[in-house]
């Protein structure tokens, strides 16, 4: 891996997040999520969205960036407690990336006063959260483009560290 960096999402990146999700997505092992949820959980058309996101005082969107290339992206909201999103492109996976957004978001949500942080994930990134001390909550539907899918919501203490 080259060299990772991270930076506050631009208006103009909206493109990259947009491609960064639906390729992690779709890497999605049919054990997780079958190709008719996938489809639908994978944003179509969804710049606008996005770069609104960037723009909000609400989200913070980070962007993971090796050598220039946008490879991840982390969304926290710290007025809800929440990360909203962690998407790192399958190429590369297991690299650290994924771990590094998620420390950065914590970080921040510290910064910002969170005590207690809470991430609603795909059924794949549960084990993910777990190792890094997040506690399963049990599993919660929801439905996306009238299909109904199963996600975990796990959480986290941060006021002891």
């Amino acid at each position: 891996m080259g060299d990772l960096q991270f930076r506050q999402a631009r208006r103009a990146d909206a493109d990259d997040l947009l491609r960064i999700k639906r390729a992690a997505i779709d890497a999605i092992a049919d054990e997780h999520y079958d190709r008719h949820e996938r489809a639908a959980w994978r944003p179509d058309d969804a710049r606008e969205t996005f770069a609104e996101a960037v723009e909000s005082d609400r989200f913070d969107v980070l962007l993971a960036v090796v050598d220039d290339d946008p490879v991840g992206y982390g969304v926290l909201n710290a007025d809800a407690g929440r990360i909203d999103a962690l998407f790192v492109r399958p190429d590369h996976e297991r690299e650290g990336i994924a771990s590094s957004l998620l420390g950065q978001l914590e970080m921040r949500a510290r910064m910002s006063d969170v005590e207690e942080l809470m991430v609603v994930a795909s059924t794949n990134a549960t084990a993910f959260y777990e190792t890094r001390g997040y506690r399963d909550r049990g599993a919660e539907s929801r439905t996306i483009d009238g299909v109904e899918m199963t996600f975990v919501r796990l959480d986290r203490s941060l006021s002891a560290e």
